[in-house]
């Protein structure tokens, strides 16, 4: 992304040389111009933790949630760039591209999957926003919901009862988000999942990186299929059609945190000069009630700090 900014510009010299090669006089001179020094986010040693934390076929990526520097990523399997200055071996390369590993793709940015219960945050913002629910009304879980003579279960067989949204997020209840669905719409989803980085290219510096998919009903009318209400539940909780990669995740929780327009970058200063974006308030507003945001971070804080989460 930076390779003009480092490269700088090649000087040039015009000489004047007789029939014997011999200069004569030095006609023009250009003086060539230095690259910029680009300095990254990357905390090195913390990136050596991360990486030896991934294991095979798995990926992380830390982002600072106030400004969007990418603090590590890491990737495993992975390989050595400077391999390919020296030339890549027929062997080589057939182990690289029929490992079901994927040691050429960086799954933080390209890897998509569907990002199951850590979207249902999403839902109940846009629930709210829609004002189809409040922060304390309740819905019942008897461990399923009935839809026509279909069954939607809940990962909990028994039920969790009756549950609030902040209940609802911190056991992770599949009822309610079925039900918060039904009441929004897929359309209200997608547009609140946008609104957090969700299925939109992020400004991240590096080529390549894929913006993933949110579904809407259109999307699935043109491909020739009807949307119907059960696939509006099944993507209440984060399955069905989606493609997000742990980029957009980790941009998403950073909107989170901060109630701002977060965009992940690696580029902290150019030529001992900050980049936009290097200070939190850089990012503008996303829009959302704080107190909306305040209910789903403390829920979130239930899952891993209170019992039962």
């Amino acid at each position: 992304h930076h390779d003009r900014l480092l490269r700088g510009r090649a000087g040039t010299v015009q000489l004047e040389v007789n029939v014997v090669g011999r200069v004569i006089r030095e006609l023009s001179r250009q003086e060539g111009v230095p690259g910029a020094d680009v300095q990254i986010s990357i905390d090195a040693e913390f990136q050596r933790m991360v990486r030896a934390k991934c294991e095979i076929g798995t990926s992380a990526v830390v982002l600072d949630a106030r400004t969007g520097e990418v603090l590590a990523m890491a990737t495993q399997p992975s390989f050595d760039p400077n391999i390919f200055s020296a030339g890549v071996s027929a062997e080589q390369w057939r182990e690289w591209t029929q490992s079901r590993t994927t040691p050429l793709i960086n799954k933080v940015t390209n890897g998509l999957y569907a990002p199951g219960s850590t979207f249902k945050m999403v839902v109940a913002l846009a629930a709210f926003e829609a004002r189809v629910a409040t922060h304390t009304e309740t819905v019942f879980c008897p461990g399923y919901m009935d839809l026509g003579d279909t069954r939607f279960h809940c990962h909990n067989r028994h039920g969790h009862g009756w549950v609030d949204a902040r209940a609802a997020i911190k056991v992770s209840c599949d009822v309610y988000f079925y039900e918060m669905a039904r009441r929004i719409g897929m359309d209200r989803i997608a547009a609140m999942a946008r609104r957090f980085g969700l299925g939109v290219p992020l400004e991240i510096e590096l080529p390549g990186a894929r913006a993933g998919l949110v579904p809407t009903r259109a999307w699935r009318q043109s491909r020739g299929h009807a949307w119907n209400i059960g696939d509006t539940l099944v993507h209440g909780i984060g399955q069905g059609f989606y493609q997000i990669t742990p980029l957009a995740l980790a941009t998403m929780t950073a909107r989170l945190a901060t109630g701002r327009a977060v965009q992940p970058h690696l580029t902290r200063a150019i030529g001992g000069q900050p980049v936009a974006g290097s200070r939190a308030e850089d990012w503008p507003s996303l829009g959302i009630p704080e107190r909306d945001l305040r209910l789903v971070r403390d829920a979130m804080w239930a899952v891993v700090n209170e019992q039962g989460g």
